[in-house]
């Protein structure tokens, strides 16, 4: 299959591992990056910031120049990664161009109907036009299909083998052990959670935490900027107990982190919801609890007994690792759907 890829491939960005999927699968995969958020000064920056989006003049030459790259090369799929701002009049007019023959597929790992999620307001017309619609957010196929988007479906988070996996302490870069890490952006729903956990113990890295009000508090155990890849990894084996948080804002059920944590060997703690319940088994693969202090008591609980946390740990890996949850594997599935249903949709036009 001939693929555009519509997102960002910049090395922080979990697009980058749908777009090498592809190329893994034997796909022929040309990326293309609309650099919608790319600023020229700081005062672009600054308007950026207040409209909460990119500036018109840039969506359009970014469009403009998409449209002449649909025009020149003959593609069969048009993969849209998390970009907001690929208007419904564009995606018309190259299905037109292409007589049909050039599908759009949209995927999403964000909750795009979150006030915290920047979008146009013409964003609904544009997940009508697309061809299919992916999300990892399960509850969102409903909303998506109430749009008009029939062709929407549920796809779970996932993790890259490259860069999730267990790291020897040889390899470790890190000065100590942790008895409990988080990995995740500031957000004050997590606060309570982190409280129970106990600061005396947890430590976390992340972007935003320098706006906590108690940040200086606990500077000692806050590192305020993000870590990825082979950096999480390497965090998540040198902790004891790793928290998996969910979102309030985003409604998450589960994360990118309730299948990288295990498959870099760590001892998972979740949140208790039928999502998560269904990929990993409690207290056997994953420790899950539904307040603040049965997640206290829990940790309390596995930091005194070393044999049963490693246990459930490498039941958590293997469950992950043997179970069909790398971005691979996610890219296949999508396809998979897309295939069948563009050469229908193709027979029947």
């Amino acid at each position: 299959m001939k693929i555009l890829f519509f997102g960002s491939t910049d090395g922080t960005h979990c697009s980058l591992h749908y777009f090498t999927a592809m190329v893994k699968l034997g796909h022929d995969v040309f990326a293309f990056n609309p650099h919608y958020f790319q600023t020229g000064s700081l005062g672009e920056k600054v308007m950026n910031k207040l409209r909460r989006g990119p500036s018109p003049s840039r969506i359009a030459r970014s469009n403009q120049t998409f449209l002449e790259l649909t025009r020149k090369n003959s593609f069969d799929l048009v993969f849209v990664m998390a970009e907001n701002y690929l208007s419904a009049e564009v995606i018309r007019q190259v299905q037109k161009d292409s007589n049909g023959r050039t599908r759009f597929a949209y995927h999403s790992h964000d909750n795009v109907f979150s006030a915290g999620i920047v979008k146009p307001n013409d964003f609904e017309a544009t997940l009508k036009a697309v061809d299919f619609l992916f999300t990892t957010k399960s509850q969102n196929v409903k909303r998506y299909q109430q749009l008009g988007q029939v062709n929407s479906f549920y796809i779970p988070s996932a993790y890259e083998p490259a860069c999730h996996r267990p790291v020897p302490a040889a390899e470790s870069r890190l000065p100590r052990d942790y008895p409990v890490s988080f990995v995740g952006t500031f957000d004050g729903s997590r606060i309570p959670d982190l409280a129970a956990a106990g600061w005396d113990r947890t430590f976390v890295w992340g972007n935003g935490w320098t706006r906590w009000t108690e940040f200086g508090r606990h500077r000692d155990h806050i590192t305020p900027v993000a870590v990825y890849y082979l950096e999480f990894a390497d965090v998540i084996g040198r902790s004891q107990c790793s928290l998996g948080l969910l979102r309030a804002e985003a409604e998450d059920r589960h994360t990118q982190r309730t299948f990288e944590i295990p498959a870099c060997g760590g001892l998972q703690f979740a949140p208790r919801n039928d999502e998560i319940l269904g990929m990993f088994e409690d207290g056997k693969e994953i420790v899950c609890f539904s307040s603040p202090d049965e997640l206290r008591e829990k940790l309390d609980y596995y930091l005194a007994h070393e044999t049963e946390r490693k246990k459930i740990a490498a039941a958590g890996y293997r469950r992950c690792t043997t179970g069909k949850n790398t971005y691979a594997d996610r890219v296949h599935q999508m396809l998979q759907i897309v295939q069948p249903l563009s050469q229908k949709n193709s027979r029947t036009a």
